[in-house]
């Protein structure tokens, strides 16, 4: 009978229940967003554009970078390192000398949405199962 806790111990054990699952949902929320981000970074890498004379250049130059790492939060940045300027035009097309526009190539927003959705979903799970 060593699982009866006394009414004056109470508080005390709530507490510390509490605790460990707030630490056990950090902990893996901060595990869920590094694995979501680099999933992310990979599927943006392979919706990617790539030319045959740049040579997959800005292709390959998807990369994840953790910009925030706190006790209580975790930020990753799912970036371009090699070709950073091209995101935006070819996200959302440019206009060309002769007048025109270049058509949009949509790679980055789909894959930030499902990113998200996916974390989101993934955490609800977390915070129910607590593990």
């Amino acid at each position: 009978m060593s699982d009866l806790i006394k009414i004056d111990d109470l508080e005390s054990a709530i507490s510390a229940e509490l605790n460990a699952y707030s630490d056990v949902v950090i902990d893996g929320t901060k595990k869920l967003v590094n694995k979501v981000a680099k999933k992310c970074c990979e599927n943006i890498k392979n919706d990617s554009p790539a030319r045959k004379s740049s040579g997959e250049k800005y292709k390959k130059g998807w990369k994840v970078k953790k910009t925030e790492d706190s006790p209580l939060r975790t930020v990753c940045t799912v970036y371009n390192s090699k070709q950073p300027s091209l995101t935006y035009l070819l996200e959302n097309g440019h206009a060309t000398v002769n007048g025109g526009r270049t058509r949009a190539i949509p790679h980055i927003k789909q894959n930030e949405q499902s990113a998200n959705e996916e974390l989101e979903e993934d955490v609800s799970e977390l915070i129910k199962n607590g593990h």
